[in-house]
């Protein structure tokens, strides 16, 4: 089979045409198939148009989504192809973990496969802390230690990201920090947001605001510059940014850059949340064989090689990456002792409730609105979506 496919997407908006074309030079090499990326500006504009064209034959062979109920919705409408039967030859065969197919399957039939597996976690630039005698954090309690230092040494703790969704990030960090199981439970409906201990959880938010300890909301270019200069110490961000300041700030994974996870504020597990973003095929999708011929050798080693490369991401365990701080996250996911894997919030929820709830939390963290508020306008939501 030869012939050219269009892939959607809006993860590559970022990323130099060069590179990208690296990636499809690839898999056109391996398959003979032509693959047109066509990456969008924002998220929001993705989503319009991909689900305008979806129905029509002229949709995309592949493009990528979002896990949880967003994928969940594709298929109850029918609108994606069964890709259960690449799964074990093509997919678990090549290194891709068997434990993120229940992210990517709906009544036990896989419906994606793994763009990019993403992992959050706490990357620092190094020489703030030795220039301030600081260790990594291995308590809540150290982890605050270490943020009022830097704060009265006129260095920003932690860096946020302005983009309209982010107000989840420290919303789930901390409420996981504080009780996995809490997190959990929210997510699911089992407890309220407005449970006495995520009130008590969004005071210790509050009072990290109050203290100073975290930018202004800033774009992720400006937090990768602030992080490499020097001016500000630590982001809550996910694997490819060790790739970011990296490649184009010039900094040195494992000497002046690092990793850490955030510590639990009682003797848990630390949490690592992390985020699978499914490869879809298009079922209505004239390009949809050529499409499934692509995915046959989208994960050999030659070929994830290359994607890691250019992204940053490492899906499969025959991939190594030259870069420190990636390989030092990707050994924190295997070490189940000390670590435990979460899905994150933007896919762990309905989207209704998650939708209100990112618009409410960036409220709260702009201090645009208190917690009790905001929290009780979450919940009435939640009491509509889950019946209560």
């Amino acid at each position: 089979l030869t012939g050219t496919i269009e892939f959607w997407n809006d993860k590559l908006q970022n990323t130099e045409q060069s590179e990208v074309d690296k990636i499809f030079d690839s898999i056109k090499n391996l398959t003979g198939i032509t693959v047109e990326p066509i990456a969008y500006p924002d998220t929001a504009a993705y989503q319009t148009a991909m689900q305008q064209s979806i129905r029509e034959d002229s949709a995309p062979g592949l493009f990528t989504w979002w896990s949880g109920p967003q994928l969940e919705t594709l298929v109850e409408n029918d609108l994606v192809e069964d890709l259960s039967d690449l799964w074990d030859d093509y997919v678990a065969a090549n290194g891709v973990s068997n434990d993120i197919k229940d992210a990517l399957s709906v009544d036990g039939k896989v419906y994606a496969v793994p763009y990019s597996i993403i992992y959050n976690t706490m990357i620092y630039n190094k020489d703030l802390f030795s220039q301030y005698n600081l260790e990594v954090p291995e308590t809540f309690d150290d982890f605050l230690n270490v943020c009022q230092t830097l704060k009265d040494n006129g260095i920003t703790p932690i860096l946020l990201k302005n983009d309209s969704w982010a107000g989840f990030i420290w919303f789930q960090a901390l409420i996981a920090s504080f009780e996995p199981q809490l997190y959990q439970d929210i997510c699911d409906g089992t407890k309220d947001y407005t449970d006495p201990d995520v009130v008590k959880v969004m005071g210790i938010w509050q009072d990290m605001l109050d203290k100073g300890y975290f930018s202004t909301p800033m774009t992720i270019q400006d937090m990768e510059k602030s992080l490499a200069s020097g001016s500000a110490a630590m982001m809550l961000e996910p694997n490819y940014e060790a790739g970011m300041l990296v490649k184009e700030y010039g900094m040195v994974a494992g000497e002046n850059l690092g990793t850490f996870v955030l510590p639990s504020m009682n003797g848990d597990k630390k949490i690592i949340f992390y985020e699978v973003s499914p490869l879809c095929v298009a079922k209505a999708s004239s390009q949809k064989d050529l499409a499934k011929e692509v995915l046959k050798k989208w994960f050999t080693k030659e070929n994830q090689t290359v994607l890691t490369e250019v992204t940053d991401n490492v899906n499969t365990s025959q991939v190594e990456t030259s870069n420190a701080c990636v390989n030092e996250i990707i050994s924190y996911t295997t070490d189940t002792d000390n670590y435990q894997m979460m899905l994150r919030y933007y896919e762990n929820t309905p989207e209704e409730i998650r939708d209100v709830a990112l618009n409410e939390l960036m409220k709260f963290e702009l201090g645009d609105a208190g917690a009790d508020q905001v929290l009780q306008t979450i919940q009435d939501k939640a009491d509509e979506v889950f019946g209560k």
